[in-house]
């Protein structure tokens, strides 16, 4: 407290001291000693007159506000009802409060004991903040964690249809390999058989008559024609084998993740085709309607990545209803929706979705599948390049029994 009279210092004591109040006062006649007391101590609440000699209230009032480590320092002021210019410029510098002369002891108590209720209360509020701060690092912490473990299980996610994916390519690539080694074998004995007939047709001895006789009996003149038929299909194996590979290098795109390259959907969507065949050549056909879109800015890779989830997802479907199974069907169309965004279509007449699971299935870790047929993050993942990697909007459409439409908007352009 901070008064230069004596009597006001002495009534203001025994109103404490009288009073349920329980407080440290110190009290001062000179400001300036006030002010150096409280540079030094831990004060929670000023009570000071204005009008004093050398150093007034309205200076020491704005000593304390423009000191950022004094500046929470509640201040009181004690002025006599008329000094209301003086009171005035006392709130614009911080003042919270006043106390009129002559002391009031009902008045004098409620001022202080609100003033010391706040003081109580911003001490808590405090605390509070500081706890709220550590739960919220904590949080941080936590949040960092589940985005590291979300990383790590959408890589997984990714590692385990590579893995599937692999399986698929390596079974389409085998069957062309199995036929053309095959044929190799057998063309590697047509040809030992050619070089025994030129070997007859060497020795000067032999009659054309054994010679004809030697052909008929090896059927010379079909293994002159199944040699170009074999030439034929390996050429073909070879060049299906040319094709998965092509088509796989496409698929992956590994090159083209860091940044947005021209895309053409819908070469990535028969690329896809060709990767996933394994996936849906015993269960569905494949009808597609890919009309003239221009080239997009787009992940290729993560894009080839969606287009192979849904289709997997569809075949898992229509396995999934036993009516269908027998005439499973895809159909992939795309259009120029406007002149800024084309649209993909995929439609299966798998078992279809009710509305309370079509609102979850972009949810991580959320699978109708069995335990063990996955993870649930392949529509997550989904979602996510869509929407959050390419400004883009996916809708659902489902109905039990009937199917499934998803409708994919992607914009021409990216920002």
């Amino acid at each position: 407290m901070v008064d230069d009279s004596k009597i006001m210092i002495s009534v203001a004591k025994d109103i404490i001291k009288n009073s349920n109040i329980s407080c440290s006062l110190k009290t001062f006649l000179d400001p300036s000693e006030a002010l150096n007391y409280i540079e030094k101590h831990e004060i929670d609440l000023v009570i000071t007159d204005l009008v004093m000699p050398k150093m007034n209230g309205l200076e020491l009032i704005k000593a304390i506000k423009d000191n950022k480590k004094l500046s929470f320092i509640k201040v009181l002021i004690v002025t006599s009802i008329d000094d209301s210019i003086k009171l005035s410029q006392a709130f614009e510098l911080g003042a919270s409060d006043y106390i009129t002369k002559p002391y009031s002891d009902y008045e004098f108590l409620a001022r202080v004991k609100n003033a010391i209720r706040e003081i109580n209360l911003r001490k808590k509020l405090a605390v509070q903040l500081e706890k709220t701060k550590e739960e919220q690092n904590k949080l941080l912490v936590v949040n960092e964690r589940l985005r590291v473990t979300q990383s790590q299980l959408i890589q997984k996610e990714k590692m385990a249809g590579i893995g599937q994916l692999a399986a698929g390519v390596a079974h389409e690539i085998n069957n062309p390999l199995g036929f053309i080694l095959s044929n190799f074998e057998t063309l590697d004995q047509y040809i030992q058989f050619i070089q025994k007939l030129i070997k007859k047709y060497e020795a000067l001895d032999l009659k054309t008559a054994d010679i004809e006789a030697f052909k008929m009996a090896n059927d010379y003149e079909f293994i002159i024609e199944d040699i170009y038929e074999i030439i034929e299909d390996t050429n073909g194996g070879l060049n299906r084998v040319k094709e998965i590979i092509k088509s796989l290098r496409s698929f992956s795109r590994i090159d083209a993740f860091k940044d947005f390259t021209k895309y053409n959907l819908n070469e990535g969507i028969k690329d896809t085709l060709i990767i996933a065949k394994n996936e849906y050549k015993y269960v569905a056909k494949i009808r597609k309607k890919l009309g003239e879109i221009p080239d997009i800015d787009a992940y290729p890779g993560e894009i080839n990545q969606v287009i192979l989830n849904i289709i997997i997802n569809a075949v898992h479907a229509i396995k999934a209803n036993s009516e269908n199974i027998e005439s499973g069907l895809i159909e992939i169309e795309t259009d120029l929706l406007d002149e800024s965004h084309v649209l993909l279509t995929i439609t299966d007449n798998g078992c279809g979705m009710d509305v309370k699971t079509i609102s979850k299935i972009f949810d991580p870790f959320f699978t109708t599948k069995e335990v063990g047929l996955g993870t649930g993050l392949g529509l997550s993942i989904t979602y996510d390049i869509i929407t959050n990697k390419h400004n883009g909007i996916i809708d659902v459409e489902s109905y039990i029994n009937v199917g499934t439409t998803l409708k994919i908007t992607l914009p021409l352009k990216q920002s």
